[in-house]
């Protein structure tokens, strides 16, 4: 299988628009610590450390350990550090896509998957009054795993964060009806 990269990430254009039903009512609806992380792919230790101290903005830093060939662990020295690595992404690194996962007291590092990233994603094209946090989740099946709905949305998008599976293809549009019709997005 390919490694997972920005350039694999696709659309897919040819399947039917999926269809979700919203009855949106105007009122009521809305108004163990481990700081180890595993990471794959990486090109040379030394440069990587030296650019993501920057980026990830860290304040007491970090180790990197190569488990195996083309995976390694990331020992970070403050939660707040290994916190701001796994909130801010998605991350790249020469041109590769970044996927990191926290690990937890059990796991076998060998058995982690590395298939997902999270994503903040921009919902263009909302009918009016369905720009909430309840219509976001509801489109998780078709975008990826609702994890956030950004209170903060722009009247003119709704931004949410979804885990998506860096295996599947991206869907471009899908229709949404409400009472008053139906609206492609």
């Amino acid at each position: 299988m390919a490694r997972p990269s920005m350039k694999n990430l696709s659309i897919n254009d040819e399947d039917e628009l999926e269809e979700f039903y919203f009855d949106v009512e105007e009122d009521g609806d809305e108004v163990s610590d481990l700081r180890w992380c595993l990471c794959d792919r990486f090109i040379h230790v030394q440069v990587m450390k030296k650019k993501v101290v920057d980026v990830w903005s860290l304040v007491r830093g970090f180790n990197i350990k190569e488990v195996k060939d083309d995976l390694f662990l990331f020992q970070f020295s403050h939660k707040m550090d290994m916190g701001a690595a796994l909130q801010g992404g998605p991350w790249t690194f020469d041109s590769h896509l970044l996927i990191i996962e926290k690990l937890r007291i059990g796991m076998q590092i060998e058995n982690i998957p590395l298939y997902h990233v999270d994503l903040w994603i921009q919902i263009q094209y909302l009918p009016t009054g369905m720009m909430m946090e309840k219509v976001g989740k509801t489109m998780e099946n078709f975008i990826g795993a609702f994890m956030e709905y950004n209170k903060n949305n722009n009247t003119s998008y709704m931004r949410i964060r979804v885990k998506i599976d860096v295996r599947q293809q991206l869907k471009r549009q899908m229709r949404i009806k409400n009472k008053g019709g139906v609206s492609v997005i």
